[in-house]
């Protein structure tokens, strides 16, 4: 069943969220989140540098480098020498690509993790489904679009392919920097990943495999028509 996608404005609640995400202990993933979050709300127009994201977050070198090279990884960031990193701005045949790749390595991902999926991998990706749309009902929409490209991160990292892992550790991130550039969210992303999760508890690889790219095709008609 092809589920239909609602278009919701990317509404921004930096405050309020990131005063919740302060409350954590200022790990490297802690701060990962928390920048990459900002990043989607447009909080690094001008772009950033270390010196601006330790002042930001009251972060040490350490950390805010090992973030910087995620983030430059994933092609979320460009460095430039003497200058600010900026932010990517992936135009419309970029989006194309990106989720045209997606869609033939996210389906070999379905294959593989129906063949060896284990209980404790259902229960982390469970929650992700369960933060996803705690999020989305609070509005916190960067958060909610962080959290389901963590749920394709993690199915990818399931599969045990780390170059596939690798693969789409560039892909995915940009996919959600695309959609909060054009300031919309998929409203019903968490449900898609609860189907796809079904799917996956029952051996399915053609129903998880369909309806992985019926999402990923929604998102490609919501980033660019």
């Amino acid at each position: 069943m092809t589920s239909v996608a609602t278009l919701q404005p990317f509404a921004t609640a930096r405050t309020r969220r990131q005063s919740r995400a302060l409350q954590g202990p200022s790990c490297a993933e802690g701060l990962y989140a928390r920048v990459f979050e900002d990043i989607l709300e447009g909080q690094f127009t001008a772009g950033l540098s270390e010196d601006l994201l330790m002042q930001t977050y009251t972060a040490g070198r350490s950390e805010v480098r090992r973030v910087v090279s995620r983030l430059t990884h994933q092609r979320v960031i460009h460095a430039r020498p003497n200058q600010r990193a900026r932010v990517t701005e992936p135009d419309a045949h970029q989006i194309r690509q990106v989720l045209q790749a997606r869609r033939m390595a996210e389906s070999t991902v379905i294959q593989l993790l129906c063949a060896s999926v284990d209980g404790s991998a259902i229960d982390s990706l469970q929650m992700l489904i369960r933060r996803e749309r705690q999020s989305i009902e609070e509005r916190l929409h960067s958060t909610a679009t962080r959290l389901g490209g963590e749920f394709h991160l993690q199915l990818a990292r399931m599969a045990g392919n780390a170059p596939m892992m690798h693969f789409l550790e560039g892909l995915i991130p940009l996919t959600g920097l695309a959609l909060a550039a054009r300031s919309l969210v998929h409203g019903q992303g968490w449900q898609v990943r609860q189907a796809i999760l079904d799917a996956l508890q029952a051996g399915n690889a053609r129903e998880g495999t369909e309806r992985i790219m019926q999402y990923l095709q929604q998102l490609e008609t919501l980033a660019v028509g």
